[in-house]
């Protein structure tokens, strides 16, 4: 089976770089104009881009053995002491006493060895008289300056256990969290620089909820945790997460601590740990539950934090410039960056088949069996290969629509990013609230997403219209372009109603029968309930967002 997959990879990657090259030399529309020129070489870099991503994703995941290191064994006495971060600014009492009771529960054959501190960069009086209550250490500083990375490094002083465990408020630590982690930096590999465990959730996450179909699809972050972090270990890029994870003081301290210049601390402090020499593992055994964000607001405010921190990852830390890492390696984070450009590369798609609908701009200059012949056999191979190897733990489809939604927010603030007018504001994200009518921020991204399906629909219909009345006149219109962007609009419209689904979905209750982690793989029958649930009452929703 490895060779079969394998096989079907090389020749997938073949027929890839066929149809690259035969897009450049054949399907530009070099005798039409400059502006169609321009327009096509456009797509055809996105295209380009496209087929890198898959080649490294593919480098990731196709021979890999995607299951945890073992668990070195180890001597109760050779347990060493450890120091528990609570990263905290304006949680409330509740959550941070379930967090240290839960953190003070966790196994360790010398329980004295743990040492339980509560960062808190809010300086607050009645949380330091709760961890005075609950007995466990309190510090503070006086300024927020370097946000969470300063608030780690200002904690770092004050402590002096070989290894610290961090959390985030809200994540609440199995008992077996410790056990599960610490064995790694005693094992063989003596210059393990971090251990990270997955992040998972009491309640469903946005998507589940606002489309009514947590029995149906896994939390959209599962795939990452459970497959695409474990094949990172192979070559060392595994990614710090920021919480449920544990790190080597020793390798904090060759990198001067955790890494300030970016909102996204943890990517840049894993990355410059393996760039010193020191090894990232992940694992994906669930070490501590969280609560999904639920609010439309707050969820836009998360994902525009990672996205803009990756991009200060790059500016900042010029990964090329990583003289530890290897090419591979540099590849792999460049490739992680890169992700967060899917917000302009998936507006482009929107925008490109409108070129031709409306303004009659051709951007595929070429006989549409010709075309087929090239494309769709490296197309099809390409999708059964994805199936194959991932099992339905991700789906293509659902990777599109979570994508589509975020576009209209990800593409404006990757731009301003990288043109420097950028936030470096680290804001926490609430994860305990959920607006029943719609922010001045929902509002924006519903307009978003309602202004580019009235355009695409609109576009669809006037190009039918008018593709039927010079249908025996003009063979232009029946040319490959013609056909190509009908197919090409349908899919926007189908992609741009889901997100305008989820923007109108005013869904705020937990079912009461939900359970965490319950699903690993999509349902084939998911994408259908997507309208279906539209009419659907819930039976079953007794548990109110908090």
């Amino acid at each position: 089976m490895k060779f079969l997959k394998e096989l079907l990879y090389s020749f997938t990657i073949i027929l890839t770089i066929a149809y690259i090259v035969f897009r450049i030399g054949f399907t530009l529309p070099v005798t039409i104009g400059p502006v169609a020129v321009i327009f096509s070489v456009i797509v055809l870099l996105l295209e380009i881009w496209d087929a890198i991503d898959f080649t490294v994703y593919y480098m990731n995941i196709l021979g890999v053995d995607r299951k945890n290191k073992a668990l070195p064994k180890i001597k109760d006495e050779d347990y060493p002491d450890v120091d528990v971060f609570v990263a905290t600014i304006n949680e409330n009492e509740k959550v941070l006493a379930t967090t240290i009771e839960a953190c003070k529960n966790m196994k360790y054959p010398d329980k004295k060895k743990v040492h339980i501190y509560i960062c808190d960069d809010g300086n607050r009086k009645n949380i330091k008289e709760l961890t005075e209550k609950l007995e466990v250490n309190y510090i503070t500083r006086l300024s927020n300056k370097d946000a969470k990375a300063g608030n780690y490094n200002n904690a770092l002083k004050k402590t002096k256990s070989p290894y610290i465990a961090t959390f985030d408020a809200d994540m609440i630590p199995t008992e077996d969290f410790l056990m599960k982690t610490i064995p790694y930096f005693l094992g063989e590999d003596k210059k393990v620089g971090f251990v990270q465990l997955p992040q998972s959730f009491k309640n469903p996450d946005i998507f589940q909820l606002r489309f009514k179909l947590a029995d149906k699809i896994p939390f959209e972050q599962d795939y990452f945790y459970r497959q695409i972090q474990l094949s990172k270990n192979d070559i060392n890029t595994a990614i710090n997460c920021g919480t449920n994870l544990v790190l080597s003081r020793e390798a904090l301290n060759s990198i001067d601590g955790f890494a300030r210049n970016t909102i996204t601390e943890d990517i840049a402090t894993g990355m410059l740990m393996e760039n010193a020499g020191y090894t990232g593992i992940a694992i994906d055994e669930v070490g501590a539950h969280g609560n999904n964000v639920n609010d439309v607001t707050s969820f836009i405010k998360q994902r525009s934090r990672w996205a803009r921190g990756c991009i200060q990852v790059a500016k900042n830390y010029k990964i090329s410039k990583q003289r530890g890492l290897s090419f591979r390696q540099k590849l792999e984070y460049k490739s992680c960056i890169s992700y967060w450009f899917y917000g302009i590369r998936r507006m482009l798609y929107m925008l490109a088949p409108l070129l031709f609908t409306v303004f009659g701009v051709i951007i595929i200059d070429c006989d549409l069996r010709i075309f087929l012949a090239v494309w769709l056999p490296a197309y099809l191979i390409k999708r059964f290969l994805i199936d194959l190897t991932e099992g339905h733990h991700r789906s293509s489809t659902w990777n599109k629509i979570y994508e589509t939604i975020l576009t209209p927010v990800l593409c404006k603030e990757v731009l301003k990013e990288l043109l420097g007018f950028g936030s470096t504001k680290f804001e926490v994200t609430p994860k305990y609230s959920v607006n029943k009518k719609m922010t001045r921020t929902h509002k924006k991204l519903f307009v978003s997403h309602f202004i580019l399906l009235a355009i695409s629909i609109a576009a669809l219909v006037y190009s039918i219209i008018r593709g039927q009345g010079a249908f025996y006149f003009d063979s232009y219109f029946n040319s490959m372009t013609f056909n190509l962007s009908l197919i090409w609009l349908a899919s926007n419209i189908f992609y741009l109603t889901c997100a305008v689904i989820f923007d109108l979905s005013n869904r705020t209750k937990i079912p009461e029968d939900f359970v965490p982690n319950k699903l690993e793989k999509y349902k084939r029958s998911s994408i259908p309930f997507i309208f279906i649930n539209i009419f659907r009452r819930d039976k079953k929703e007794a548990k109110e967002t908090k």
